[in-house]
């Protein structure tokens, strides 16, 4: 799904699922909006035309994975040890979870509900098979990388440090796209330096965009906001609309991530009066973003009024790439008002519109935690393992930390001590993320799983990491929440 160019529409991702039902909708943390690709670390892309409905899976084991099994295999969780502390390896990690198969000694009884990935089976033909194939699409990112290198060194000679600029930011560009943040970060940064020189400081707003954009990635939020705030005033100097609005955007969307919803609000609307009337996509996409922070701030006439405004610019335009956005938010405005039966089958609707996979999946979490408000837990396992596979899949790996806290939240709906296990799984791959953010978010509900179990001394530790880590990234409203519940457990 097309975003933006250079910053997605705000994206919230399903991690609170704990008493949800009971949880005002202010309050209650909601789905995912579609993701973008951009800036998605390995953990950190089986399509079905039909809704997803409940149904208990059958075991698909086969006389192939038997075969598979009499060849080299093994375990997922020992293959990634190995790779854990080797640098330029994510390819590599990201194939052997694509080659990997369900072990089919456990596909029957209790060991089937609670496996996840690193208890996969690696099949290591397969990653062997796949290795040309990875090795043309690091030539093919690196002959890109080295491209625009020569093509700033080429304006650089020719007295065009604005041109070099553009150049490394490209570069810097296709790091990203790679999953290599800290490659792209130095070379934005230098971009930043030659085009802080030229009259045209254009150049040096792009930059600032681009490092505003890798910073709210990783949940430095007050970062992210200076840089965006820098590329937002050299655009105004610069006279550059465009560059404005996408400032705005990124401006908006790091306030949401801070849960300061009126200086949200303030950012997208002053983006809106810079896209003016014409039906683009940038006014459906910043009016789908108010909506989003209206809703997340309690006010769901509000957010329902801006909703239909972006339908509205989006029937004007014929951008058709809209329609799941649309159905998505929703099917969480929806759920924020209770109404789980409609929220319900605008998911399926959407799962209709879904074009991508990342799409598909991103409605299925949706779809996964308003059935389990419903109190349909077994379903919602359902349906987030369906997820799973599309993650695995399509090499979609950032999904399987939320298919993880969505099978514990299923779990603990049951009040099955194992769901520890997801638990546990979940915090392995927001550690490999990099996000502090995600990782305090699910050390939380790791946290309320233990307080559940009565591990009340580790559930406070995790309280304490999951705050401090809140307190860090400049989520105001997250370390409220989280501080209250530490309280309530030792007081």
């Amino acid at each position: 799904m097309a975003s933006s160019p250079g910053e997605p529409l705000a994206r919230f991702w399903c991690i609170g699922l704990r008493n949800a039902a009971q949880a005002p909708p202010a309050r209650r943390r909601p789905g995912p909006e579609i993701p973008s690709p951009r800036g998605i670390s390995w953990l950190g892309r089986a399509e079905r035309s039909v809704p997803v409905r409940a149904a208990r899976v059958k075991n698909n084991s086969s006389g192939l994975d038997r075969e598979r099994m009499d060849r080299r295999t093994i375990r997922v969780g020992q293959a990634l040890d190995m790779l854990s502390s080797l640098e330029d390896f994510d390819p590599v990690r990201t194939a052997l979870v694509g080659a990997s198969f369900d072990d089919p000694d456990h596909s029957w009884g209790a060991s089937e509900l609670y496996r996840t990935v690193e208890s996969r089976l690696l099949d290591v033909e397969a990653l062997e098979g796949e290795i040309p194939r990875l090795v043309r699409e690091e030539a093919t990112r690196l002959e890109r990388v080295w491209r625009q290198t020569a093509e700033a060194l080429r304006a650089l000679a020719a007295g065009d440090p604005a041109g070099a600029a553009r150049a490394l930011v490209a570069a810097g560009e296709a790091e990203e796209e790679a999953g290599h943040a800290d490659a792209a970060e130095r070379l934005y940064g230098r971009a930043l330096e030659l085009g802080r020189k030229p009259r045209d400081r254009s150049p040096e707003g792009l930059a600032l965009r681009r490092l505003g954009r890798l910073a709210k990635a990783r949940g430095e939020l007050a970062t992210a906001i200076r840089y965006y705030r820098q590329g937002y005033d050299i655009a105004e100097a610069q006279r550059d609309a465009e560059g404005r609005v996408i400032a705005c955007q990124g401006l908006g969307n790091c306030h949401v991530d801070e849960g300061r919803w009126d200086e949200a609000e303030r950012w997208y609307r002053r983006g809106l009066e810079l896209v003016g009337e014409r039906p683009v996509r940038e006014r459906w996409q910043i009016e789908s973003n108010l909506s989003i922070v209206t809703r997340r701030a309690g006010e769901l006439e509000a957010s329902g009024r801006w909703l239909t405004m972006a339908r509205v610019t989006v029937a004007s335009s014929g951008d058709r790439e809209a329609d799941v956005y649309l159905a998505n938010a929703e099917g969480l405005l929806r759920v924020a008002e209770q109404r789980l039966d409609e929220a319900e089958a605008v998911y399926n609707a959407a799962l209709n519109a879904a074009g991508s996979p990342a799409a598909r999946a991103t409605v299925l979490i949706n779809l996964a935690e308003c059935l389990l408000l419903q109190g349909r837990a077994a379903e919602s396992a359902e349906v987030t393992r369906e997820v799973e596979r599309i993650a695995i899949a399509h090499r979609l790996h950032p999904f399987l930390l939320h298919v993880y806290l969505g099978l514990g939240a299923a779990a603990r709906a049951t009040n099955d001590p194992d769901a520890l296990v997801f638990y546990e799984q979940a915090l392995t791959l927001a550690r490999a993320g990099g996000n502090a953010s995600e990782v305090a978010h699910v050390l939380r509900e790791y946290a309320l799983q233990e307080r559940a179990q009565g591990a009340i001394e580790s559930a406070a530790a995790r309280l304490h990491e999951a705050a401090e880590l809140f307190g860090r990234c400049g989520s105001r409203v997250e370390l409220e929440a989280t501080m209250a519940e530490l309280d309530a457990l030792i007081n």
